[in-house]
């Protein structure tokens, strides 16, 4: 995770989330639900915003309890959100429960939003809100849906490029370094680039994305090239230095999934927290 505040993943230790409350993203009161809501995605606020105009974006929320530590049982189904921007209101939005088993429960909500600035998210029958930047997408640094993915020689069992470990998996490493990005993007075949660091970030935002990931892909139809790559250069020897694949897909935090169709072109991105349910459908905007 690269972020390490209040609940969203930057680059610095990645178990920093599951270690302080997380309060500072929420107005907790005690509401008629007794829940707050906290942000698990970069809001303009605890770090530069991810969310742009134009087209859907997706936020992520879990509930907090009135200490400011995220809930991880007995939450419901759903919830509903208001979001107010401007003088209008949208909702309330239903937003169903998602996250995998053992995983803390996130709530995805995902709009689009149509100006610039800031808006406010309510936890609907409760004083719980939440405010977020929008700009716009050229102002953002990461790679967007519709964009192309650029040609990045990630590291393989083959040529770890000085990577160290190759993958950071517990037990044995994923099966996912087989290809680089490079080479993935000459298969005509669709691509999902997975960056993340099991190993060194098993917080409620991190999650396990890659095992969601091996399942996801197995239930798959077509033939995909399929990358996973590291955060870190050498964590296992203290080097923490952020990896080329960073930099290349302009990403200030992890675990970060692009999926891109054959002709290499972005058709879904899913940021930070991420269950098998939303893996799966942004898989199939690239078939």
């Amino acid at each position: 995770m690269l972020l390490g505040l209040a609940g969203t993943a930057v680059l610095a230790s990645c178990g920093s989330t599951s270690t302080l409350p997380l309060a500072s993203t929420t107005t907790l009161a005690k509401e008629p639900t007794g829940y707050g809501l906290g942000a698990r995605f970069p809001d303009g606020y605890n770090s530069s915003t991810i969310m742009a105009i134009g087209s859907p974006q997706r936020a992520p929320y879990v509930l907090l309890g009135s200490d400011g530590w995220p809930i991880t049982e007995n939450v419901p189904d759903s919830i509903e959100l208001i979001i107010e921007h401007e003088g209008a209101t949208l909702g309330p939005l239903t937003i169903n429960r998602h996250g995998e088993p053992g995983s803390t429960p996130y709530y995805p909500l995902i709009f689009t939003p149509p100006t610039v600035g800031v808006y406010t998210v309510t936890l609907s029958g409760s004083t719980s809100t939440h405010l977020f930047k929008v700009k716009e997408p050229g102002d953002l640094p990461m790679l967007l849906v519709g964009e192309q993915l650029p040609p990045i020689e990630t590291p393989t069992m083959i040529n770890p490029q000085g990577i160290e470990p190759v993958c950071s998996r517990f037990g044995e490493p994923c099966p996912f370094h087989q290809l680089s990005v490079t080479e993935a993007l000459k298969q005509s075949r669709p691509i999902a680039v997975l960056v993340s660091t099991p190993g060194f970030c098993q917080s409620d935002v991190c999650g396990p994305a890659v095992e969601v990931l091996i399942a996801a892909i197995a239930l798959q139809e077509h033939d995909w090239s399929v990358i996973h790559a590291e955060v870190y250069v050498g964590p296992n020897n203290n080097d923490f230095t952020t990896a080329p694949v960073i930099d290349a897909l302009g990403l200030p935090f992890e675990p970060s999934l692009y999926v891109a169709n054959a002709q290499g072109t972005i058709t879904e991105v899913v940021h930070l927290t991420m269950d098998q349910r939303e893996v799966t459908a942004a898989l199939a905007t690239a078939v």
